[in-house]
């Protein structure tokens, strides 16, 4: 019988980025696993699925869920040859602390943000924690003078952008994608409202309420629909409601592609723009509470948007992409699309500024990176 591995991963992005590496490990391991219908897909027995825990009020509802993975990940710990754990810090530390009690080694993908809250979790991460791939560029350098085993391997999101647009180098992508739906208004605009059921909750309404601010004649909005997430009865109507705005199913890249702005929730989705250098403005709201437990414990960090968040501890110049933490001001909201489609200096600014961090990430190739590394830990 083929060595078996554990894969675990707390939500939709993570999951996503575990089917990914589950596509070159499946031929060489017996895979089990937390996650979704895209780990399943590439032949991972799932144990347990993603819960989309966010915040420290909203994991709450989610406590029973989270308990039932860990008891079931526990209970085949002996089983395994080793764990790889992606993200969702607070279950994979735990749970990478009973894999060590036994002797399981340990990868891990996708830091916890050590370097912005909760800095001392690099203590445990030593102990518990074999070798780290990290997916922003300045993550490697923190782990390293920390004396863990590290390596930059790039984001998987470069993957997800090739698989979902193809050869799309060299072509005029915008206009090929803008015919293929049908969109022959002048400006497009891309609304994306998060992944996780309480982010949509308190960015919808927003972002619904701005499309009666643009003229439908000349703007057209979609809306990409993230993995794993279903948008309610009422949302929906709401939204075809509007004759210039369409839902793209699990398609954020081609969204993007299409678009002259976006207005992202904080997240992977900042760069997924990024990627494609689409000029965006970025929003930040949860639950009052969770927001100020937040603050009290991230030191250092100025910004949230990932290109912004590299720019600053890279140094990288002084533009930076437009951010409205809790307080979503609608019309200053308004007022930077329209600085971003109107005012041709400011939105080459913006553009050339997301070149420099698209950069780190060219030519990176983090599946086959991290499978490297398993084939090394686990073998």
């Amino acid at each position: 019988m083929s060595r078996k591995l554990l894969i675990v991963a707390g939500e939709t992005s993570g999951e996503l980025y575990g089917s990914l590496i589950a596509k070159h490990l499946k031929n060489d391991f017996e895979l089990i696993g937390i996650g979704g219908k895209y780990m399943a897909s590439e032949g991972v027995k799932l144990i347990g699925e993603i819960t989309h825990s966010f915040g420290a009020l909203e994991i709450i509802g989610q406590i029973k869920k989270i308990r039932n993975n860990m008891k079931k990940a526990t209970s085949v710990l002996r089983e395994v040859s080793g764990l790889i754990l992606i993200d969702f810090p607070d279950f994979n530390l735990s749970l990478a602390k009973r894999a060590k009690q036994l002797g399981k080694k340990v990868l891990y993908y996708v830091s916890p943000q050590i370097w912005a809250w909760r800095k001392e979790r690099i203590n445990t991460i030593k102990r518990v924690v074999d070798f780290m791939a990290t997916v922003l560029p300045f993550e490697e350098k923190i782990y390293k003078e920390a004396q863990i085993p590290a390596k930059f391997v790039g984001h998987p999101m470069v993957e997800v952008m090739e698989a979902e647009l193809g050869d799309y180098k060299g072509r005029d992508l915008k206009r090929v994608l803008k015919e293929r739906f049908k969109i022959d208004k002048k400006t497009v605009i891309t609304l994306m409202p998060g992944s996780r059921p309480s982010e949509i909750k308190r960015k919808m309404p927003l972002m619904l309420n701005l499309i009666e601010k643009f003229p439908k004649e000349d703007t057209h909005f979609l809306i990409p629909k993230a993995p794993n997430i279903e948008f309610d009865q009422d949302t929906l109507r709401k939204i075809y409601f509007y004759e210039n705005v369409t839902i793209l199913k699990e398609s954020s890249f081609t969204a993007l592609a299409m678009s002259d702005v976006a207005l992202i929730t904080s997240g992977t989705s900042t760069l997924q723009a990024t990627l494609l250098q689409i000029p965006m403005i970025v929003v930040y709201k949860v639950n009052p509470v969770s927001y100020l437990i937040g603050k009290s414990i991230i030191k250092g960090v100025k910004h949230i948007a990932l290109p912004n968040v590299i720019a600053d501890f890279l140094n990288q110049g002084d533009i930076r992409v437009p951010e409205f933490i809790q307080k979503l001001n609608q019309q200053k909201i308004i007022e930077e699309i329209n600085k971003m489609i109107y005012d041709d200096k400011y939105r080459e600014k913006i553009i050339d500024f997301l070149g420099e961090i698209k950069k780190h990430f060219d030519n990176k190739k983090p599946s086959e990176e991290v499978v490297k590394i398993c084939k090394e830990l686990f073998y």
